[in-house]
């Protein structure tokens, strides 16, 4: 068996359009920084998960430095998550 780590964002969103923009927005971010989440898309429910796979499935400042722009997102998107 195998630990892992990660930072899990689990986010619900009014409109499937919503969850495509806001994932959009982390892809670009991801890009950039050159660090991808795993995602998984339900139609309004968004799940992100990082880990540095590299790294042994640990939590690394890559991780964190995505984390925070995804938490940016998420409050740009504030109005547009379901309650």
């Amino acid at each position: 068996m195998e630990r892992e780590e990660a930072i899990v964002f689990r986010l619900k969103f009014k409109r499937y359009l919503d969850a495509i923009e806001f994932l959009k927005r982390v892809a670009e971010a991801a890009e950039r920084l050159n660090h991808h989440p795993d995602v998984e898309l339900r139609y309004v429910n968004l799940t992100l998960r990082l880990t540095t796979h590299d790294a042994g499935n640990k939590v690394t400042e890559r991780d964190l430095q995505l984390a925070g722009e995804i938490q940016k997102a998420v409050e740009e998107f504030r109005d547009r998550l379901a309650q």
